[in-house]
This record gives structure tokens, sequence and C-alpha cells, in this order.
């Protein structure tokens, strides 16, 4: 990065895409030097598997995805040059590790495990936690019957394709395990060699749609809820690990164990390494594109509608504690607009690929899908990782063969604000090509 003067501030070299800040404490103000950057690689096949959430808190979040899905698909037949694009479902349910009972093996501890965490199918392990697995975790899903789970565009009409594909995300359902581990069920689906998902010379597109932390755990080292001795209160040690300052070691599997996954384990047939996109739609701050907790103004409001109350009064009618039923039916409502807990662990997966974070508390999916199908093919637009200090020292460059293009505001691009923060849009002859290396620098706020 060319050296820029500033003064009283200094700054540091410019960083990549990956979104490693570095910052100098100044005063009164910290600041940071941002680099992103990242090729333009058109996609001719592209292999989009999304991970879906299936616990309790994604009913209503589940249903505006799949009312997106026609949209996706419209934007992704509207790619240039077209893409040959197949689909697949797959939910983060994987296994469940919580609290503590014992002695291992003992079929009433097992029993006591059930009762204590209210499903079925808990063993008491072999670390003295209540465990349960899920059969179908990593298997491809499929709302027609006797198919492989792989949805292919070719082979039906575009409202077709999208109504299958709805169908399937709906069937999701949300009974499904409450410690969601989305990385490992996206690595056990495409590590399973009989399910033909991954194609020779395809680009491989990963969309991580879920509320949640990913709590991750192959190795079932912790139990991801507890409950508090003395107040019975639950907690969550997964979004604790996942929010860590980084000093003590998180029991969660690392998020570089499935970076180094996608990078060495996806090849094509010559050796290659995969191109992959990963978005992560969980949730952030809203308007940022930060981790945090998001909301959702239309859906709280229709949770206190009269319409919402009546459905509460129906389900509460023969209610022993009536007050009560009412209370948790309009929470349980509420539950089901905002994020449950921040994504982090997704944020830093997406960012390892320079891809793309949206919000789950979206009202309507089709923007962030709409960004997730504009990557596969040409971008338009880079959203940044954070909100630049002054748009007088944003800097747009466009590598195209042996030139470099300035790209000037106003002409060149503009910078916008999308639900999820800012973004680069290029204009004029900065519109991205082939091939084209995009490079943003600006300062942000350490």
């Amino acid at each position: 990065m060319r050296s820029i003067r500033f003064t009283p501030l200094t700054l540091l070299a410019a960083l990549t895409a990956c979104q490693s800040y570095v910052a100098v404490p100044v005063q009164p103000v910290t600041l940071v030097a941002v680099q992103q950057h990242e090729r333009v690689r058109v996609a001719t096949q592209a292999d989009v598997l999304l991970i879906v959430d299936d616990s309790f808190s994604m009913s209503g979040k589940q249903q505006r995805l799949a009312l997106a899905l026609q949209d996706f698909t419209t934007q992704l037949d509207l790619l240039r040059p077209p893409v040959d694009y197949q689909v697949s479902v797959v939910t983060t349910s994987v296994a469940e590790r919580f609290g503590a009972c014992g002695p291992a093996n003992d079929p009433n501890a097992a029993a006591s495990c059930d009762s204590d965490w209210g499903a079925i199918g808990y063993v008491c392990d072999a670390g003295l936690a209540c465990l349960r697995t899920f059969a179908d975790a990593g298997k491809l899903r499929d709302a027609r019957p006797s198919t492989n789970g792989i949805l292919r565009r070719n082979d039906y009409s575009a409202a077709d394709f999208s109504d299958y594909l709805a169908q399937t995300v709906r069937r999701v359902g949300t009974g499904g395990a409450r410690q969601p581990q989305g990385m490992e069920a996206m690595r056990l689906a495409l590590s399973d060699p009989t399910n033909g998902f991954v194609r020779n010379g395809s680009k491989v597109v990963l969309a991580f749609f879920t509320d949640a932390e990913d709590c991750s755990d192959p190795q079932h080292r912790f139990s991801a809820l507890t409950r508090d001795p003395k107040t019975f209160a639950v907690i969550d040690r997964c979004a604790a690990d996942a929010n860590s300052d980084g000093l003590t070691p998180a029991a969660i599997e690392p998020v570089a164990t499935y970076v180094k996954f996608l990078r060495e384990n996806l090849k094509n047939a010559n050796g290659s390494a995969k191109e992959i996109e990963v978005a992560a739609i969980v949730s952030l701050k809203d308007g940022t594109s930060d981790p945090g907790l998001c909301t959702n103004p239309a859906c709280d409001q229709a949770c206190d509608s009269p319409q919402a109350a009546s459905v509460c009064q129906q389900r509460c009618a023969q209610a022993p504690t009536y007050a009560i039923c009412i209370a948790d039916c309009l929470s349980e409502c509420h539950g089901f607009c905002g994020g449950a807990v921040p994504g982090r662990r997704y944020l830093e997966l997406a960012y390892a690929f320079g891809g793309i974070a949206a919000n789950v508390c979206s009202q309507d999916a089709s923007e962030p899908l709409g960004r997730l199908a504009a990557v596969i093919g040409i971008p338009k637009q880079v959203a940044l990782r954070t909100q630049p200090t002054s748009e007088k020292y944003l800097s747009v460059h466009v590598q195209r063969g042996a030139r470099t293009l300035t790209c000037d505001q106003g002409v060149g691009f503009q910078l916008v604000t999308t639900s999820e923060g800012p973004a680069v849009r290029f204009l004029g002859e900065c519109l991205l090509q082939p091939d084209d290396i995009w490079d943003v620098r600006y300062l942000a706020n350490g």
C-alpha cells in the first residue's frame, strides 16, 4: 500500500480482505487502515449449499427464506455469462451435548437427561454429559420423493425449481438441535463422496442461514448448555466461548479447521483448489455488518396485533395458568423475530473467503440472497467491512490486465448504504469484468 500521511496520526500497512485489522492507539482516536481486494472469478458452474438452522427460534425466518427463493432463482438465471447451477439444503443439527449426568451409559441417567433437557434420545456419555446425536446429520434434504437431495436448475422450469426448493426449506422444521453446528454439518455434507453434490470444475457456494452461533464440536469436548447449580438458569457456554477474549482456549472447534478443510480438501480433477464463496446470513447489529442481536420491527408489530393475540387466546384457553400461558405465547412469537445469538464464527468463516454478511432478521430475505447471487457472477458492488471515517480517504482502484483504473467518486464508484452498512458500487469504466482485481482502501475507527 502506498504511504498516506496524516498528522498527527500514524497509520499501518493495509490489510487483507480477511478483515484482520491492525490499529495504533492515538489521541484522541484510534484509526485503522483497511484494505479489501479480490479477483473477479466468473463461474459457469455453481454448487450452492444452503445450511439452514432448524432450531426452535427459526420458524418465521425459514418462511422468509422460502418466500425469497423465487427471486433468488430469477437473479441466478440473469447472470451473464449463464451459470449451470444446482442447490441442496442441509440442516445445522449434528449433535447436542448438555449439562452433566452419571453414571455413564446408565439407563436411568439417560432417562434423567431426556427429562432435564426436554427431548428423547439422550445418552449419558463417557464424559458424563447428556449427548443426543442426529442420524441425518450432514444429509442433503429434499421435498421431492425418491431423489438424492440435489435440485438441478436445468431439470425444471424456474417456477418448479424455486417451488421445490422452498418446500425443502419449509420441511426443515424447527425441531432440530438447540446446539446448531452449521460448520460441521457443512463439512459432513461436502465430505460425503456418495451424495454427488460437488462437481468437477464447479464453484462451491455456501450460505449459512441462522439466528444463533455455530457450536460445532465434533470431538464432544464440552457441554454447550449447562445449568447454574443455585438458580438452575441455563448458561449458553457456546455463545460465551465464541465471544471470549481469545486468551482462554475455546472448547468449540476452531473456525480455522473449517477454513483449512475448504481450502485443502475441495479439489477439482486436475488438483486445483475449488473456488469458494461463503455467505453468513446471521444476526447482525441493525444497519451494520457487525455481529449483534438484530431486530425485526415489522415482525414484532405483528406479534402484538389482535390477530396474534387471538391465536394465543385460543392456544391458552384450557391452560390452568392462563396469564402465564399468554405471556409465554407472546414471548415465543417475539423470539421468532429477532436474533438469538450473534453469529461471530460464521462471519469469521465468510470473511476468510472474502464473502458477504447479511442480516437474518430482515423482513424480506430477497436482498441478502440477491447479494449472494451477484457474487456468483460479476458483483456490481462490494460491502465494506466497517464504516469509513471519511469519504475523503476512500480509495478505489481496479486492476484490469496491465492497466490500473483509478475510480473517482461519482464517476467510477458511489459509496452507498445498504441494510448491512456501507458498500462501494462500481460505475462507468470501473464496472467489473472477468479477472479484474478490485481494491478498496479506507480509514476506519479502531
